[in-house]
């Protein structure tokens, strides 16, 4: 009897530069957002039922991945041997293949003494796909050394705007990666006494020309305004969440920018959580029908309350300050209330984590 190996788990490491390629080979599989900038297992394929049957299509999309971040479990099965000879599984069976190939080359007698040998053929010269150089060059979008602090030619749309973005609009492996790259000054930084010299002069240029009184007149007849985005969200009145059963989440604040939140019903009181993963920075969806937040990046899996309970996230999901105004439901998206462990949460009994009801 025969043996072939099944794909019971797949997932994605961190490190992937969203550029289709594992769509495009199972789509059933993979699904890339490109206006989250990733790309996610699709919620039918975290059951090892489904993988199955598609564990070719897993295996090839895993073979073509530039970076190399498409990874999978498999159980070996018995099968007859014309199904096993019809649907060879990933890099296991290629190799097999590989192998009985030199095998069969070896024991073929040398016919050097029958035919003259022919001259060896010229060797192709290797050509470089431009567009596969971009995306290995932009490593990852998430705090890739060549994405977030300086500019990769002909980087993605993606990773451009990545490394736009302030430090607290990244993700959390991202922010760490700013900070490394912040503290990582090269060794010739230093301005030297020729540049000490020269912007003194050009300095003084300015001042002569009045470019101080200049700025001083726009600034005074400038509006102050404030351009960062108010974090304080109006959510609506109360009677609309007194309204759900305990358990339940309210998502119409998921797209909310720069950081979005669900807004939960607990027994006693109502609290918003943050709509960002602990884990990596990626963001979970709300599973009404199993009663779970999941994480389609790395499986990470929080209860309605946001306590993790499976998966690699390290701990709960933050909460945002919650209070009323008048009878007005207000989000501060300012203050956060981080629980260091699911069953650490003392923190969330702050009379501003939650709204009691």
């Amino acid at each position: 009897m025969a043996t072939k190996e099944l794909v019971t788990k797949v997932w994605i490491d961190p490190g992937c530069i969203v550029c289709d390629a594992c769509e495009t080979t199972a789509p059933d599989v993979f699904e890339v957002q490109h206006e989250n900038d990733t790309c996610i297992i699709r919620p039918d394929a975290l059951n090892a039922e489904f993988t199955k049957p598609r564990s070719r299509e897993i295996a090839d999309a895993a073979d073509e991945c530039p970076v190399d971040v498409i990874k999978f479990e498999t159980v070996t099965v018995e099968v007859a041997d014309d199904e096993a000879a019809a649907a060879p599984a990933g890099q296991a069976a290629k190799a097999e293949m590989s192998e009985a190939a030199g095998k069969s080359a070896a024991a073929k007698p040398s016919s050097d003494k029958a035919s003259p040998s022919k001259p060896a053929a010229p060797a192709k010269p290797k050509v470089v796909d431009p567009a596969i150089q971009a995306l290995l060059a932009a490593t990852t979008v998430r705090g890739g050394h060549a994405v977030i602090d300086r500019g990769v030619a002909d980087m993605p749309d993606a990773a451009r705007r990545m490394a736009k973005l302030s430090p607290d609009a990244l993700p959390p492996d991202g922010k760490y990666q700013r900070v490394l790259e912040k503290t990582k000054a090269p060794k010739d930084s230093e301005p030297s006494r020729r540049d000490w010299i020269l912007g003194a002069g050009w300095a003084s240029i300015a001042l002569g020309f009045g470019v101080a009184p200049l700025v001083a007149f726009n600034r005074f007849m400038a509006p102050n305004v404030l351009e960062e985005e108010d974090p304080k969200v109006r959510c609506g009145q109360l009677s609309r969440y007194m309204a759900m059963a305990p358990g339940d989440v309210n998502i119409d604040f998921t797209p909310v920018k720069p950081s979005g939140f669900w807004i939960i019903r607990e027994e006693e009181r109502i609290a918003a959580l943050s709509i960002i993963c602990t884990h990596l920075g990626c963001i979970p969806s709300w599973l009404p029908n199993d009663r779970k937040f999941k994480c389609p990046c790395h499986g990470s899996g929080f209860k309605p309350n946001g306590t993790n309970f499976e998966g690699p996230a390290p701990r709960p999901l933050e909460r945002f300050k919650i209070y009323l105004d008048g009878d007005q439901v207000i989000v501060d998206r300012s203050r956060k209330f981080l629980a260091m462990g699911p069953n650490d949460t003392a923190v969330w009994s702050d009379p501003e984590a939650s709204i009691p009801v």
